[in-house]
């Protein structure tokens, strides 16, 4: 069944861009989904697989902090335009005291994301990651943006604030389908900004690891030759793409999308829980916290286990609300917002070597702080 369930969203992803069938990029990023979260070529014993889990259980491997739920773009693809939530930034005082939990259980990756919203948009986002740099608990810490506002933060800023990845999500380089995609007139300035990132970056010899994550229409091929990108090939990043997109509990419909872009179908769940259940807890903007930060972009529904400001993140992880929504799964009674997500992932990742190797290392975290 499970091999079946993953196999499924691969062989749709290939059925969708068949015309890509003998290009490198279409291969790589199989590749890459299928080390990322299948792992069928390195699997250990059930007697593994399930002391995995219990090591994820007793701390968690990362942790997500939604710095703000506002973005100054609408792209067609995400449900920014669906929150209800109240529009904010997160306070100093919440921020804080997550990240101080966080490291009172021995630290780890730490994600500046957000479920909604564009991480940039915090004028103190350079402080907020000076602030976990100065702990040593951290061991990585990630942002995910848009581009838009990096002039605003500050490119040089940015590169030697601590920051050790920056991925940018943006839509093909064309001035009219990124406005197609993004609905937004800032072309010209993310454009601007992600040329003069990577070009100091460049000079400057900087450790930092950019990606620019594509969301596009076009194929990939068609994609990296656009004329506006080719202007930046040379310079030192990544590539991945998203060309297939979430339906964000069936807000997004096939006809929101342009031709070229696709919707995965509604995920079959099983009976074990999400992987995103064992990825680390979502800190949102607000303070609450729940197990996924996938897709509850209101922050409203089952997943929420409770609030930053009123107990511990360790509690909070060891919560009998966080213990009955996993096991909810083990039983078949899934939760109402995960029978309306495309983004299931089962365990298959901790029946690999490199499952066992994330569970090994949160246990020495844990005996370095016991």
């Amino acid at each position: 069944m499970r091999i079946k369930t993953n196999l499924r969203r691969i062989f749709n992803f290939a059925v969708n861009h068949r015309k890509e069938f003998f290009t490198p990029q279409l291969w790589a990023t199989i590749g890459r989904v299928l080390r990322e979260r299948f792992s069928y070529f390195d699997r250990v014993s059930d007697t593994e697989f399930l002391y995995n889990l219990q090591q994820i259980e007793a701390r968690p491997w990362n942790l997500h902090v939604e710095l703000t739920n506002i973005c100054n773009a609408n792209c067609i693809f995400c449900a920014y335009r669906f929150q209800a939530r109240k529009k904010m930034l997160m306070e100093e005082v919440i921020y804080s005291k997550a990240l101080s939990d966080y490291c009172s259980l021995g630290g780890g990756e730490l994600r500046l994301e957000t479920c909604l919203g564009d991480a940039l948009i915090d004028p103190h986002f350079i402080e907020r990651v000076q602030e976990a740099r100065g702990h040593p608990e951290i061991t990585k810490i990630t942002t995910l943006t848009n581009g838009i506002n990096l002039n605003q933060i500050g490119i040089d800023q940015l590169l030697e604030s601590g920051i050790d990845e920056i991925g940018i999500s943006t839509g093909p380089w064309d001035e009219r389908l990124y406005q197609s995609i993004y609905c937004s007139k800032d072309y010209s300035r993310m454009r601007k900004n992600v040329t003069e990132l990577l070009k100091k970056k460049a000079e400057t010899g900087s450790p930092v690891e950019i990606k620019i994550l594509f969301r596009s229409n076009l194929t990939m091929k068609k994609t990296l030759e656009l004329p506006d990108y080719r202007t930046i090939r040379y310079l030192p990043h990544q590539v991945e793409f998203n060309t297939d997109f979430d339906t964000w509990l069936g807000n997004i419909k096939p006809e929101d999308l342009l031709e070229g872009m696709y919707l995965r179908p509604l995920s079959r769940l099983e009976k074990e829980p999400c992987y995103w259940l064992y990825d680390g807890p979502m800190v949102f903007v607000d303070g609450k916290v729940g197990l996924c930060g996938c897709r509850d972009f209101n922050a409203d529904s089952e997943l929420i286990i409770g609030n930053i400001m009123e107990a511990p993140l360790l509690d909070l992880w060891h919560s009998e609300a966080a213990h009955k929504l996993r096991g909810r799964f083990w039983k078949g009674d899934f939760p109402d917002i995960c029978k309306r997500c495309t983004a299931y992932a089962n365990l298959d990742f901790y029946r690999s070597r490199r499952g066992t190797l994330r569970a090994n290392l949160v246990n020495e975290w844990l005996k370095a702080k016991s």
